[in-house]
């Protein structure tokens, strides 16, 4: 009777837990990013002088990237040194986004307990393990004995069923899910992914999914382990690993069905991540500036649907198109097959890969009273440049046309 985050969790407790219980166990990764880092490596002084599992944690120097001020590359540098000291997995500036490289990396595995000071660490729950974002206090505790506790999250059934419509890409299923479930639909609990549509989906584009389940309050999500995942694993030269899922009478706090068949390309209509619309409705919105990029949707399926659509064009004159790689890794997958090269005639223009835009640091950020259509992941006001400024969240494909149009468009009346 048992879902898959009551099986993670009772496989490290060795004994039946449910959710409601309180647990402390084993972490088998951590990350800490360059915002919240600094504050772990304080804790961490007052706890311990010595990290117990250095191979197990990760720094990424990723959200300041390339540093806008001194401040900043203060703070990269005592993280560089805590790092070095301690022979912690440094990601230096340029490398990649901290959920993108806890994906490439090889450490997050099923059945694995995941942490991070980002709230975006629910990504990796699309390779099948427990990952959530954490305080740095935890993070602290975590480097020093490699453990931490937990309330068994409640969990929350997704269906994803039938093949999805022409142009509908993860993106626009997590933007449907959001809006079935708003922003406070799944406090504390853990969404479970299943439904025939899930085989269509990439281990890239679950990866998407995981991302967005914050937004709706959820504790973790948590993709299947099949034979998409254990191909991705295998390319990697992982092959040992062991899938998690749930019994057949496992008990859900919700059941959620979407029939996939039935979407249409989805935008997220700012100030509210949960407000969403189909694409074809919203014509009458200009644009200034695409973002194509990010820990949600900066790999390289995500380019390459931009770069097919672009592919002998040119964005419209009024817009700014920006492109965000997640990592180093993929910014050469790009050059190698010519999506760097097709984007770069359309008129794009690259930054280096990090959080820069997304997180309104720096790197593309909107005036007064304009209009962004992004494939980030939260568009409230002030998310990506001024508070007057508006932030629409889109799938790549969406953002593409759009570049191409000047206007929000699914592709219908572009040429």
């Amino acid at each position: 009777m048992s879902t898959v985050v009551e099986k993670i969790f009772s496989a490290k407790c060795g004994k039946a837990v449910h959710a409601g219980d309180i647990v402390v166990v084993d972490i088998d990764a951590t990350m800490m990013q360059d915002i919240n880092g600094p504050s772990v490596i304080e804790y961490f002084k007052t706890i311990s002088s010595k990290v117990k599992s250095p191979e197990r944690h990760m720094v990424t120097l990723d959200h300041f990237a390339p540093c806008p001020n001194v401040s900043a590359a203060n703070q990269q540098k005592k993280l560089r040194e805590f790092a070095h000291l301690h022979r912690l997995n440094l990601i230096e500036q340029g490398q990649g986004v901290c959920h993108q490289m806890m994906l490439e990396c090889g450490t997050v595995r099923p059945g694995f307990v995941a942490i991070g000071t980002d709230s975006h660490s629910c990504t990796y729950g699309a390779l099948n393990a427990f990952a959530t974002g954490v305080g740095a206090a935890e993070v602290a505790v975590s480097l020093a004995c490699d453990r931490s506790w937990f309330r068994v999250p409640e969990t929350v059934r997704v269906n994803f069923t039938g093949k999805p419509a022409p142009k509908v890409t993860s993106k626009d299923l997590a933007l449907y899910l959001l809006s079935e479930l708003t922003q406070s639909g799944a406090i504390y609990q853990c969404l479970e992914f299943g439904g025939d549509a899930i085989s269509y989906l990439s281990v890239d584009a679950r990866a998407v999914i995981c991302n967005m389940a914050v937004e709706v309050g959820a504790k973790c999500a948590i993709m299947p382990c099949d034979e998409v995942l254990t191909e991705w694993f295998s390319k990697k030269g992982i092959t040992d690993i062991k899938g998690v899922g749930p019994d057949p009478d496992a008990r859900y706090a919700k059941v959620i069905d979407i029939d996939t068949s039935k979407l249409k390309p989805a935008v997220a209509i700012p100030p509210e991540i949960d407000h969403m619309k189909p694409a074809d409705e919203l014509h009458d919105i200009t644009v200034n500036e695409v973002f194509i990029g990010s820990c949600t949707n900066g790999r390289l399926e995500d380019f390459q649907v931009a770069a097919e659509i672009l592919k002998g064009k040119t964005i419209h004159p009024n817009v700014r198109l920006i492109i965000g790689p997640a990592s180093r890794s993929i910014v050469e997958e790009m050059l190698s097959t010519g999506i760097y090269e097709t984007l770069a005639k359309s008129g794009a223009t690259f930054l280096m890969p990090g959080c820069g835009p997304c997180a309104g640091l720096h790197g593309g950020l909107i005036a007064d009273g304009e209009n962004v259509i992004s494939t980030t992941n939260r568009n409230h006001n002030g998310r990506m440049g001024s508070p007057k400024g508006n932030v629409y969240i889109s799938s790549p494909l969406v953002a593409a046309y759009s570049a191409l149009a000047g206007h929000i468009t699914a592709g219908g009346d572009t040429k």
